[in-house]
């Protein structure tokens, strides 16, 4: 960054296109990890409380990272920025631990509490993006469409695996013909 005349950073187009590409790899992370998150808790639902619990502080992180910014050029204060980050993934966390909670009495299964925990991401990350910007916005609407599209799928799972083998078996014979020919 330069300064301007006032002593002011001036932004360059280097620090924008910077800064975008750390908003991109930031959304792309925070996808990624969560819909991991899904499949381990359809896998191994022991393992999934340990990696759900350790989610939060990540995308308490990447919330901080997407902030600092604004911090640094003074738009706000740090210990606010801290303040109200922490106060929201600590509330996601203590949500995250109830689905666990009701999960280990028997009132959830595992498909249903990777769903749940997705949802709850969603809505947490959609809800920072209101304050924060369009990465954490955009990356609650992809994981609420994510967990709509991971609904549909488990439900009609047996269908895409038929539509699968029909495919496969047509190309086999398409493939198999056009050799002869």
């Amino acid at each position: 960054m330069s300064e301007s005349e006032t002593g002011n950073p001036v932004k360059t187009s280097h620090d924008n296109s910077a800064r975008h590409l750390v908003d991109l790899v930031t959304l792309f992370v925070l996808l990624g990890c969560s819909f991991i998150g899904v499949a381990i808790t359809n896998i191994s639902p022991a393992r999934s409380h340990t990696y759900w619990m350790a989610m939060v502080p990540v995308f308490f992180i990447a919330s901080l990272v997407t902030e600092w910014p604004h911090v640094r050029n003074g738009k706000y204060p740090w210990v606010t920025v801290l303040w109200n980050h922490g106060l929201q993934w600590l509330a996601l966390l203590a949500a995250a631990q109830m689905v666990f909670v009701i999960q280990q009495i028997g009132r959830l299964n595992n498909e249903t509490t990777g769903l749940i925990l997705l949802l709850l991401f969603a809505l947490s990350t959609f809800v920072a993006g209101i304050r924060m910007g369009w990465v954490f916005r955009l990356a609650g609407i992809f994981l609420a469409a994510g967990l709509l599209v991971l609904a549909y799928i488990e439900r009609y799972l047996w269908v895409l695996v038929l539509l699968a083998i029909f495919f496969l078996v047509l190309h086999h014979f398409i493939s198999r013909f056009s050799r002869r020919a």
